[in-house]
């Protein structure tokens, strides 16, 4: 069954969508670029996407790879194509450095909420799954030599699972900090432009916009599903001292899932 029959039935069941706009429609019109990409180019393989519930909330995190999280783009594709229980995800990332309507009319289409505890909250009481990349800016720019060593997690990014007793899915992504590599970070051209950040790649800033932003590498990606991981506490205190350890703990399961995955790949090298 193709991509596009699939969507026929998902459609008619998700037709709103969501309060923040976004659309299984835009995404089915970007099909074939989306399909290229994760069937042709990168050749994504995703492990483990039956851990991800078939109804109800949850809070997938995982490791960034780029100033746009590619590899949340790339799990909603799997999520939505897969035969049975198709899914939406939702993207909640930081938005607001975004000035171009346009792009973030488009942006909001795909499925990504500008970052807030009370989206991602909102996103839960609808039953929707919501993914986040808690290495932030500092994930997106880590020098090439230094790719796969997860920088620490925003422990703010899992306080909403907390307070709403929602599972944790840890999602671990091989192959999107080589398809993105980065040279070095313009730090204070960043700032002069109001920018979070400026990566420099191969590809940034030498071409024009958008084939600056677009273009990657052709690296083999491999995406791991965890198992799924719990915390609940009885009042807004305990949840504040308990999050820092628990946005740890949830680092540490996608770091060791990343080690394992390189060792994989040189055991099949050698």
């Amino acid at each position: 069954m193709t991509y596009a029959e699939v969507f026929k039935d998902y459609i008619r069941s998700a037709r709103r969508g969501t309060q923040f706009g976004s659309s299984v429609k835009t995404m089915a019109k970007l099909e074939p670029f989306l399909g290229f990409l994760f069937k042709s180019w990168w050749r994504v393989q995703v492990k483990g996407l039956d851990k991800i519930p078939a109804e109800g909330p949850a809070l997938i995190v995982g490791n960034t790879g780029g100033v746009i999280p590619w590899a949340g783009i790339m799990l909603s594709y799997a999520m939505m194509a897969r035969e049975h229980n198709p899914r939406r995800l939702n993207i909640c990332c930081d938005m607001d450095w975004v000035e171009d309507e346009r792009i973030h009319h488009l942006g909001r289409e795909l499925g990504f909420v500008p970052w807030s505890s009370e989206n991602v909250k909102r996103l839960f009481a609808q039953g929707e799954l919501v993914a986040v990349f808690p290495e932030g800016v500092q994930g997106s720019v880590k020098p090439f030599s230094e790719r796969y060593r997860l920088r620490d997690f925003d422990w703010t990014r899992v306080i909403p699972a907390i307070e709403e007793n929602v599972p944790v899915i840890p999602l671990a992504t091989l192959g999107c900090e080589e398809s993105f590599p980065v040279l070095t970070n313009l730090q204070d051209f960043a700032k002069w432009a109001e920018l979070p950040a400026f990566p420099v790649t191969p590809f940034m800033p030498w071409l024009p916009f958008p084939a600056n932003v677009l273009s990657s590498f052709p690296v083999r990606w491999k995406m791991s599903v965890l198992k799924s991981m719990q915390k609940h506490c009885e009042n807004r205190d305990e949840t504040y001292d308990a999050a820092p350890a628990f946005a740890r703990e949830i680092e540490g399961e996608v770091q060791a899932e990343l080690n394992r995955l390189l060792r994989q790949r040189v055991k099949a090298i050698l």
